[in-house]
């Protein structure tokens, strides 16, 4: 009887072990997150999932942790929340410049298909005239506006890095509902443009 216990208990602990192989440690908001917040290792917990856990690639995984130290979380989160890199802003855009989140509907946008490094135009109709409000700004996040990433259904926010003169042409534009967001990674420089 000892000796079936045994074995019993043996095999148990192989199977936990041999679970813990096939999971990810992903983290999970350890309370309420506000947006806004620069994130940290004390506003999350970690838990463990099956490593084959449809869209685990989207969220933050304990080894990406560190990298992710000091983003801006772009929307409020809940506590025990799955905390997915598409809820994260990189801060600053380095070059003295700001960053600047354009709201716009993936039809207007390139199709989904921006990354971040991507350049991008942005144009607008000014006065019934359409006109390149912005040019070859740098994406540096995009963050989804609900849940599914940026192929999800409905708006994302594409942030950029914006010079102060660019941040107010670009708030004018999305005031007045009108925004394309080009994608223009090595199409070169628009004739008489001045950024």
């Amino acid at each position: 009887m000892i000796g079936t216990a045994a074995v019993l208990a043996f095999g148990l602990n192989y199977l936990a072990l041999q679970s813990k192989d096939n999971t990810t440690l992903v983290a999970i908001a350890d309370g309420a997150i506000a947006e806004g917040s620069p994130f940290s290792a004390e506003m999350i917990r970690l838990a463990a999932l099956p490593s084959d856990f449809e869209g685990i690639s989207h969220l933050i995984a304990e080894d990406d942790l560190a990298g992710f130290i000091g983003w801006i979380v772009g929307r409020s989160v809940t506590d025990g929340e799955l905390v997915s890199r598409a809820m994260l802003i990189r801060p600053g855009a380095g070059d003295g410049l700001r960053t600047m989140s354009i709201p716009v509907g993936i039809e207007h946008a390139a199709g989904a298909t921006l990354v971040v490094g991507d350049r991008v135009d942005v144009i607008s109709l000014v006065e019934n005239v359409p006109k390149f409000v912005a040019t070859d700004l740098e994406v540096v996040s995009i963050a989804a506006a609900s849940e599914g990433g940026i192929s999800g259904v409905g708006p994302y926010h594409v942030v950029v890095g914006v010079s102060a003169e660019q941040a107010l042409a670009l708030a004018m534009a999305i005031d007045q509902g009108s925004i394309e967001v080009l994608r223009s990674t090595g199409a070169g420089s628009i004739p008489g443009d001045t950024g």
